[in-house]
């Protein structure tokens, strides 16, 4: 998806090699995924050319929100030097649990009558300052006889996007483009096969949740749930230090022997599976004929031993855990770049946002 409002027309979204770069800034980590797009027999392709992925300290990025622009920089700098990077023209994933995206048919308008337009019809519908927000409007189809496209209308808070812009551009970075995480996720992850999907980006302090209907977005939402969440529960629960409990839990997971480990897991994960559920029951009030086929997982809290089974018990569908390059077809691009690292370092959303560059 291209932000107009978002979107330095001055900078190139590929970078002069060919390349496309998606930086996702997480809880825990910073991400990037290098890809170049081209055809295979006929079809759109991407291939892989870089991955790569530093950590965090706690507390440098809450709720998707940078907090310590300087050790976000750093760790940039960092990833940058240790994987000799040498594009600097990025795709920045944003996210965050005000962020907005709502069914919106607007006229077919030229361009720069329709950025007038915009903000008149976004008032209706944003519970956020318009001075404080940013928007932009993506289109889904052709105008009906009325002359009305259909689309959707995305609006984020503003301060939050400015300080992860300021993080990467002090990293001697240039942000070409800022794109949703969520849709980043729903590009590397979805099947377009199916006709209605639910794909859950689980990660530290925040998920997404995506319901598509044959690649559409229907639903999306970001919630404050992730897999720290369920560390610190289980650190209360069994008296586990932060670290033995995280390493147990990625480990045994909910196929644990011990049952006050399993339990603080499956309470803790309850609230998650409630924003699920009620997700995909408000999709089937707008979309009363297609139900939810599917549950596709991803992100690092997706790794859990035993979380698909438990999703798709409660949930009364198949789920399973999909790893964040299905969609590339050549992963050795680089001589150097084997496909275990590839798939440790990359995320759905780094992924994701790179494959959005040919958007």
């Amino acid at each position: 998806m291209k932000h107009r409002q978002i979107c330095n027309p001055k900078i190139g979204i590929v970078n002069p090699d060919g390349h496309a770069i998606g930086v996702d800034i997480g809880a825990t980590s910073v991400r990037a995924a290098i890809l170049s797009h081209g055809t295979t027999d006929g079809r759109p392709s991407v291939s892989v050319h870089g991955c790569g992925h530093v950590d965090l300290p706690p507390g440098a990025v809450l709720n998707g929100v940078v907090c310590d622009q300087h050790a976000v920089t750093a760790a940039l700098r960092q990833m940058w030097s240790q994987n000799h990077f040498e594009c600097r023209n990025v795709i920045l994933g944003i996210t965050n649990q005000q962020t907005v995206v709502r069914d919106l048919a607007m006229p077919a308008l030229p361009h720069d009558q329709l950025v007038k337009a915009l903000p008149y019809q976004a008032r209706e519908v944003v519970p956020l300052p318009l001075d404080q927000a940013l928007i932009d409007w993506l289109p889904l189809g052709e105008a009906d006889p009325s002359g009305m496209v259909p689309g959707l209308l995305i609006a984020t808070p503003r301060q939050p996007v400015l300080a992860a812009v300021q993080a990467i551009e002090s990293a001697g970075l240039q942000v070409a483009r800022v794109d949703l995480s969520s849709f980043a996720a729903l590009r590397a992850i979805a099947d377009e096969n199916h006709g209605v999907e639910a794909v859950i980006d689980i990660g530290a302090h925040m998920t997404n949740i995506i319901i598509h209907r044959h690649g559409v977005p229907k639903v999306v939402r970001a919630v404050a749930r992730g897999g720290q969440e369920l560390t610190e529960r289980i650190v209360d629960r069994v008296g586990l230090d932060p670290e033995r409990a995280e390493a147990a839990k990625r480990l045994q997971g909910l196929q644990a022997t011990n049952r006050n480990f399993t339990d603080a897991l499956s309470e803790g994960l309850r609230p998650l599976l409630a924003e699920v559920r009620g997700s995909i029951h408000y999709f089937g009030t707008t979309e009363d004929s297609a139900p939810v086929e599917r549950l596709s997982l991803t992100g690092g809290g997706s790794a859990l031993p035993g979380l698909a089974d438990l999703f798709g018990e409660h949930l009364g569908m198949p789920a399973n855990v999909v790893a964040p390059m299905q969609h590339v077809r050549n992963r050795l691009a680089s001589k150097e770049l084997q496909n275990e690292d590839a798939e440790l370092s990359a995320t759905a959303v780094s992924v994701g946002l790179a494959m959005g560059a040919a958007a």
